[in-house]
């Protein structure tokens, strides 16, 4: 769930939806108006919600010639996993970006620097300083993860509060964007231990993660939930 308010890749013709509406006006049953609108979400598709990067801040990390970094903290963790998460998210979220036309500075240098710097990135200054050709850092910043069901080893539910912030090359002093993510996953009921391994569930929750935080800079369609 995510506190702003706000794939066939064929768009609906800009008029397509008040079209059906003004025809919806002039049948007399309730039916029939159910049954046009019903023949246009097969022909056009439903329509699509907005980037809210895009809604806020008025840019767009898709715009030609713009190139983003992703930097993402987690929290330390005991282990081998938790340790891996800041890296899996970095790459996982830089994937669906490209996947969106989005051009990313590859994960693996990124992870390589801030390995050569101690695990430390620094601060938005010295980022674009090192990746002068990146227009924005978006920032990825984990409170909480965990994936296992308190009190109840059998099962399995992602919990995580995530703060998602975008920074602008030459104005490093603010940010120009900022989205809390609080996930539940999934929402109505956790998934049984004997049903799917660790490992898996883990890599399921991940991915979700990453395309609910992807998604804030690219449009998609209702029905693309998480439950």
């Amino acid at each position: 769930m995510s506190s702003t308010n706000l794939s066939l890749k064929r768009r609906p013709h800009p008029l397509g939806w008040l079209t059906l509406l003004l025809l919806c006006g002039s049948v007399s049953t309730m039916v029939g108006c159910s049954l046009m609108v019903e023949t246009g979400v097969m022909l056009m598709g439903r329509p699509k919600i907005p980037a809210a990067f895009e809604e806020f801040s008025k840019k767009s990390l898709g715009e030609k010639g713009v190139k983003a970094v992703v930097i993402c903290e987690a929290p330390m963790g005991s282990d081998s996993e938790a340790a891996a998460l800041d890296q899996e998210l970095q790459a996982e979220v830089s994937r669906r970006f490209k996947q969106h036309d989005i051009q990313v500075i590859d994960s693996h240098k990124v992870a390589t620097w801030i390995d050569d710097n101690g695990g430390d990135w620094g601060s938005p200054e010295e980022l674009f300083e090192k990746f002068t050709d990146a227009d924005f850092l978006v920032l990825v910043d984990v409170h909480e993860f965990s994936y296992l069901e308190k009190d109840s080893p059998g099962l399995y539910r992602g919990r995580s509060q995530i703060e998602v912030s975008v920074y602008e090359n030459n104005e490093f002093d603010s940010r120009i964007f900022s989205n809390t993510i609080d996930s539940v996953y999934p929402r109505q009921y956790p998934e049984m231990a004997d049903r799917i391994s660790k490992h898996a569930f883990r890599k399921r929750y991940v991915d979700q993660l990453s395309t609910q935080i992807a998604r804030l800079f690219y449009e998609h369609r209702p029905e693309e939930t998480f439950d």
